[in-house]
This record gives structure tokens, sequence and C-alpha cells, in this order.
């Protein structure tokens, strides 16, 4: 009975203090929603041929990146990069952290038992004979009785944490991946800039072959070979340029691998397909939301701040653990095991700060802040987002009319360099003619080069910008629908604005056709009769 009246007064007690205590105790934290001033519903504006934004279609970012690029040389050098690359194994590690930190913080929610035994002997001046004591038995640590929710929200926190980063390990693998098809594009282009060089080469040596020979036979001035000459050397250049670039290009690739670049594995001259798409779909801007990780990882922090605020709210309640012993305790070694040692005991404890000096307010205002600061970083990168959506959809909305015009001029300067070469070896103009027609063609053919591979990697930015290739679960990919509910993220704004696209209503046979690929015609030396023949790369 008296036991039972104890354990009633410290119950009373402790609703006593907790009472009092509500006073002062700050309203729970409410789940905070970010509204930006986005059409997340609405579709892309988009200006070009080969790139839709419809409902009925969803995001290429729903593709595994094994099945976006087609390449297999590309292919073989991304596992390589994923196998190998530091920057991904350093955020492979901190997922590992935090996934340990996180079982730590949910074995806080269990009552921890150990065993003990012990032996001591002990005397006083006042008796001179020594006495001895021995136990053995299982004990309870101190355990906390989660009633405010302190404990759960820690767990719940350390949880947030651990998915934001894993979403931030899937960042990292989006960049890894979209870095190394990129080094992979402008390496390949690097090579097809070099070979140009190397055919407009040929041509001014066979261009001042001529000038020298009409020098000697008192044709022309000297001036034609010194202008013949500067030609040549201004091609050189060229090459020597293409030959740094083709260095940095396979030097950025061997970082981002990890490794060195297999020579098996070096691309082809001017890539002109790497995907297996010849539509990209961009999907709407809500489905951002859940394919961009760096969106679902600000949103779990955010979610981890909210729980950090219940943590330190709990603080103003009281803390009550209890702790217990089983065990045997006996002054005689021998007697230890016996019936009568045999011994129990359990207890609560409570424990209330009356007087902290605000240390309670002070972490509690710590925690409101971080929350906001949460929030923030949350709609930036939704911001953040749509903005580098918007910036690839930009930079391919006239990559096409461009491309276009470009192949014009070259057959336009093609043209006007066989005859002014024509007309220069009939004497009727001077070799200058024939030394700007040289130089606007190789202009021309240089900067269709750069627009075919900006063509090509505004096909890897819009898979990268779009959120694609995370790695996705065989149960995400095999159903649109259930990928975007395991997916999804805190709405935005309405329900409506974000409700899912039905996956029955996806037209797989939305497909449009790539147009053959354009040819990059270098012109090489002209021949007797003073007609040069177009090589093509393509």
């Amino acid at each position: 009975m008296k036991t039972t009246k104890t354990v009633r007064l410290f119950t009373l007690s402790a609703l006593v203090l907790g009472v009092s205590a509500c006073s002062t105790i700050p309203k729970s934290a409410q789940t905070m929603v970010a509204q930006p001033n986005l059409a997340v519903d609405q579709a892309y504006q988009v200006l070009d041929q080969q790139t839709i934004s419809v409902a009925e279609a969803p995001s290429v970012a729903s593709m595994r990146w094994q099945d976006f690029y087609a390449d297999p040389k590309l292919k073989s050098l991304i596992e390589l990069g994923l196998n190998n690359n530091k920057d991904l194994q350093k955020a492979v590690l901190a997922i590992q952290s935090s996934r340990a930190q996180y079982q730590i913080t949910e074995a806080d929610g269990i009552p921890k038992l150990g065993a003990s035994g012990g032996a001591t002997r002990s005397a006083s001046p006042a008796d001179r004979n020594a006495s001895s004591g021995y136990n053995i038995g299982l004990a309870m640590s101190s355990y906390e009785i989660d009633f405010w929710g302190k404990v759960a929200n820690a767990k719940d926190a350390a949880l947030y944490n651990y998915l934001a980063t894993n979403s931030a390990k899937d960042a990292v693998q989006i960049s890894l991946i979209s870095n190394i098809a990129q080094s992979y594009v402008n390496l390949s282009y690097a090579l097809a800039q070099r070979q140009l060089a190397v055919e407009t080469l040929k041509t001014r040596e066979h261009s001042l072959d001529i000038t020298n020979k009409r020098f000697k036979a008192g044709i022309d001035a000297r001036s034609p070979s010194l202008q013949a000459e500067a030609s040549l050397e201004a091609a050189k250049l060229a090459i020597y340029q293409a030959d740094t670039g083709i260095l940095q290009a396979r030097n950025a690739l061997q970082l981002l691998l990890g490794a060195p670049v297999p020579d098996e594995l070096m691309p082809d001259m001017a890539v002109d397909n790497i995907t297996t798409q010849t539509l990209f779909s961009t999907g709407l801007p809500s489905e951002l939301l859940y394919y961009r990780p760096d969106i679902v990882q600000a949103e779990h922090a955010l979610k981890a701040a909210g729980a950090n605020i219940n943590v330190a709210r709990a603080a103003y309640f009281p803390s009550i653990s209890l702790s217990g012993n089983l065990g045997f305790s006996s002054s005689s070694l021998s007697n230890l095991l016996e019936s009568s040692a045999f011994a129990w005991s359990v207890g609560p404890s409570i424990n209330l700060p009356i007087f902290d000096a605000g240390i309670r307010r002070a972490n509690y205002e710590v925690a409101e802040v971080a929350q906001k600061s949460a929030l923030v970083t949350y709609e930036k990168a939704i911001q953040t987002a749509f903005k580098e959506v918007g910036d690839v959809l930009a930079s391919r909305a006239t990559l096409g009319r461009q491309l276009e015009s470009q192949y014009k001029l070259q057959n336009n300067y093609q043209q006007t360099y066989q005859i002014a070469h024509a007309r220069f070896r009939s004497g009727l103009d001077d070799y200058l003619s024939v030394l700007d027609a040289e130089r606007s063609l190789f202009a021309n053919q240089q900067n269709i080069l750069n627009l075919e591979l900006q063509k090509i990697l505004s096909q890897i930015q819009l898979y990268q910008a779009l959120g694609g290739g995370a790695t996705l679960t065989a149960e995400q990919i095999a159903s649109l629908q259930k990928q975007r509910e395991a997916m999804r993220t805190a709405e935005l704004a309405t329900k409506e604005q974000l409700t899912p696209v039905n996956a029955d209503a996806v037209d797989p046979s939305v497909e449009i056709v790539q147009p053959a690929p354009a040819t990059l015609n270098v012109i090489e030396p002209a021949n007797a009769d003073g007609v040069s023949t177009p090589i093509s790369i393509h």
C-alpha cells in the first residue's frame, strides 16, 4: 500500500508541475507550406520542335539514365564514374553516417539493460572488523518516458536528416552523370575541331604552293605569298588550340571518372546522337517537386527543422525517467545466489528546471529561426530549379534555326571560295579575295561544330535540370503513378494544382521524326582545274 501511495503522489506531483509549466510553453510548431509565385500546373513555354510540355506525357526525368543514353561508350564511362568518383563516394559515406545517427536516435526510445557485478570491502576506525559485499544482477539505466514527444521528435528529425542526406547523394549522382556526358561530348567535338583545322591546313598549304609558283614565275608580287603564309600559320594555331582543348576535355573526363579514360572508350568525332529520345518531354513544372533531389532534400531539411522545434518545446515539460535493478546481493560470496539474497528495485524520477536563465526560450527561438531559414532554402531550391529548366529551354529555342542559317551560309561560303580561287588562278582577282573566302568558310565551319555541340549538350542539360539520373527502384519505374506517390513532396499550392497525372493517360505513341543529321563540309585542296571537293564530317 505504501508503494502505491508513493507512486500516486509522484504522478500527481508530475501533473501539477506539468500544468504549471504549460503557461510558459510556446505553441506547437505548425506545418509550413511554401507558396511560391510560380505556375506549377501550367506547361513550360517551349519554342523548339523537339521538346514538348503536356500533362499527358511524363517528364524524361522518369527514365533511368541507362535507358536515356544510347551511346554504349558513354554508358560504360558513366558506370566507371559511378564506381570511382570521389565526390559520389563521399556522398555515400555521408549517407552511412546519417543512417548510423538515425539508428542511435531510434535506440534512445528503447530501455537499456545491462549486466552488472561487483565486490566491495570496507572498514572504519570505529569498527576494526572489515566487511564485504557482493552483488550481481541486471540493471535498467535511466529510461526517459516520452510523454511529451521529445524522443519521438528527435527520432523524426534524425530520419528526415537521413532522407535529406540520401537526396543529396542523388543530386551528386545526377550532376556526375550529366558532367560525364557533357565532357564526353566536349571531347568528341574537340576532336572534330582538330580534324577541321587539319583539313583547312591542307587547303592553305596548297594555296601557298600556288602563290609561291606564281611569284617565282613573275605573275604576282610577293604579297600574295606572304598572305598565304600568314593564313597557313593561322590554321596551325587552330590545330594547336584544338590539341589543348582535347587534352583539357580528356583531363576533365578523367577527373570525373576517378580513373584514366580507356582508349577504347574514346568518343568518335562529332557524335550526333547519344540519347534514345527523338522527342524530349519536360512534363509539367509540378513534376520537378519529386524528381529534383535538391528540392526533396530541402523539404526533408524543412521537416527536420519542424521536428527540432517540437524537441525544444518538450524541454518545457517535466522530464520523467524510470530506472530499476534485479539481482542478488550478499555480504558473503557463498550465499550470493541463495533466494534470500534476491532483491529488486524500480523507481521513477522527475526533473523540471525552475530557473535556467532563459536557455530553453533561447533554444526554442534558435529552432524557430532554423525552420524559417529551411523554408527560405526550400523556396529558393524550387525557384532555382524552375530557372535552370527555363534556361535550357531558352537555349534550345533557336538552336535549330541557327543551325539552318549556318548551313546555308556554309553553302554560300563554299561557292564564294570556289569562285574566288578560280578567278585567282585565272589572274582575274588577287589572292586577297581567296583569303577572305577561306577565313569566312573556316569560321563558319567552326560555328557549325559549336552549334552542333550545344545541341547535344542541351539534351543532356535538360535531362539533368528536370531531375533525371537518380537511382530509382524498379517499383518506382514500373508505374508512373506509384513513382509520383513515392517521390511526392509537400504540396506547394493547392491540391488541385499538384494532382498527379494519370498514368493511363500517357500516350506512348507520341513521337516526332528526328531530322537527318546535318553534314559539315570541309573544303579540301583544289585540284588542277581549280575545283574543290567537300569532305563530310558527321
